[in-house]
């Protein structure tokens, strides 16, 4: 009952977590113009597709607005915008239709105008718009790519076409048959030898690890006590022969004579066999003489033996942690979402790799240069430049007592932290520190994470970030970018033997 009872209880556990996730992610939502924020437009595109509500409307690189609604007016599809109203909007203002990734996302370039031109009200319609940028030149490229194709094909067909160019067909198919049925014999044949050498090396190389370690001088004593029996051996076989030789034995005794003959010579023959072995070994000859004599290569052997237990039982050792987990911050009003791995290779050590959907952006300074400068403007111009992107954590983590120490990339930039376990690890202070270089930051971003597990797979988790700085937004977007902020949030975690037992309840689709 209670192997059964575990895995339900697993399972439980990540529909509810998945649960909690659900609702995190879909009603905690980031953007959104009020009424009050903006005015309403729209413009009329011949083609609207990949725009979709809340698509987003920038000015170079920056957002000021998005898509409000799309309507369908005749064989046009007429597109409303909410624009920031500190953006001036003029009557010549424009319209652009960008891709913004490779799976069919689209945003618009909002050029807003001059000031000599009629300002824009609610309601007002942007007139200039551009939604086929640049589909010619794709169709120009696309026009050459076929041309290309199309002689690249004739070339082949030229090649391989006709009855001399099958027969070079069925030629090649054929050596190439022949090629992988020789290499399939070749892998499987080698592949036995190859197991039954690792298992006799390992076998020979344990016993020879304890002969040629600190019994080398044991091993030459016997070598020397074994010739001192041979030649005794020797001696006697001789004073047999001697004895056997002279007399006239008959009957029954002389046929006990001839066995013990016949028994004397293959004792000699023996001898000579053993005489010869013992040579060969004390001169070093042969594998197990090299072994035996030489003792740097048996203690090469001994330590390569070693080497490769010491692999298989690291590799057999190592586990695997899995997490997810989902925090909202107060100040910024939205969720941060982090995928975690750690391989804990033993228990006092273990190497943590994070991917982050932070809800702050990257922000990066770009230096513009003109020249030569227009009228009135500088002839360098500092812009910063808000992009939303993934972050990466890789740390390696030592842990001492009750403190864990970490240092590596924390969130693309690099950093250290540290760990504080309380009440046998089910308590944990975690303090961070990283984007030491950020010239936008005026201290490094500090955080400190008290987290708490539950039921072994549960784990809440609350604190503050960035504790040095004061809170700075966006100008457009009004998004938190930098300073403190107050989080809550909980997560979910498993290792590899946890996952086992919950993919045994997963069905798998029949074949």
């Amino acid at each position: 009952m209670k192997k059964l009872f575990t895995p339900f209880r697993v399972g439980l556990l990540v529909i509810v977590s998945a649960g909690v996730l659900f609702v995190l992610l879909n009603f905690v939502r980031k953007g959104g113009l009020s009424e009050r924020q903006s005015i309403r437009v729209y413009g009329m595109f011949k083609d609207a597709s990949g725009i979709g509500r809340r698509s987003r409307v920038q000015i170079a690189g920056i957002a000021v607005g998005e898509v409000d609604d799309i309507e369908l007016v005749g064989n046009r599809a007429k597109v409303w915008l909410r624009i920031r109203r500190s953006v001036d909007l003029r009557e010549d203002a424009s319209l652009a239709k960008r891709s913004e990734s490779l799976l069919g996302d689209y945003m618009l370039d909002l050029y807003p105008g001059s000031p000599p031109n009629r300002q824009l009200q609610d309601g007002d319609e942007i007139k200039i718009i551009i939604d086929k940028q640049g589909l010619d030149a794709a169709l120009d490229s696309l026009s050459r790519i076929s041309a290309d194709v199309e002689q690249v094909t004739y070339a082949l067909r030229k090649a391989l076409g006709g009855e001399k160019g099958a027969q070079s067909i069925d030629a090649i198919v054929h050596n190439l048959e022949s090629v992988t049925a020789g290499l399939d014999r070749t892998v499987q044949e080698n592949q036995d030898k190859l197991s039954r050498i690792l298992s006799d090396a390992q076998a020979i190389s344990g016993d020879v690890r304890g002969i040629t370690g600190r019994q080398r001088e044991n091993v030459e004593k016997i070598l020397v006590n074994v010739e001192l029996v041979t030649q005794d051996a020797r001696d006697v076989s001789a004073s047999l022969k001697k004895i056997l030789g002279t007399g006239e034995p008959g009957g029954e005794v002389r046929d006990t004579l001839s066995q013990l003959k016949d028994a004397v010579a293959k004792l000699d023959r023996t001898i000579d066999n053993i005489e010869k072995v013992t040579s060969k070994l004390r001169d070093g000859k042969g594998a197990v003489g090299a072994l035996l004599t030489d003792e740097r290569l048996g203690q090469k052997v001994g330590e390569a033996v070693e080497d490769v237990a010491d692999f298989a039982s690291r590799l057999t050792q190592t586990k695997t942690e899995i997490g997810l987990r989902t925090e909202y911050g107060f100040e910024q009003g939205s969720a941060k979402n982090t995928l975690a791995v750690r391989i804990i290779p033993k228990p006092d050590k273990y190497y943590l790799l994070e991917l982050v959907d932070d809800a702050r952006d990257v922000v990066e300074e770009v230096v513009v240069q003109s020249n030569p400068p227009g009228a009135g403007q500088p002839a360098s111009q500092v812009q910063h430049i808000t992009r939303d992107q993934m972050k990466f954590t890789a740390q390696f983590a030592k842990r001492y007592y009750f403190t864990t120490l970490r240092f590596g990339i924390t969130e693309n930039t690099g950093g250290i932290g540290a760990d504080l376990h309380l009440f046998d690890d089910h308590l944990t202070l975690r303090f961070d520190a990283f984007n030491f270089s950020v010239t936008t930051l005026q201290y490094p971003r500090l955080r400190a994470t008290l987290r708490l597990d539950l039921y072994e797979h549960l784990s809440l988790t609350a604190g503050m970030d960035d504790i040095l700085n004061n809170p700075a937004r966006d100008v457009f977007s009004n998004r938190l970018i930098a300073g403190r902020d107050v989080f809550i949030g909980a997560g979910v975690f498993f290792t590899d033997d946890d996952l086992k037992a919950v993919l045994t309840f997963i069905p798998l689709p029949k074949l």
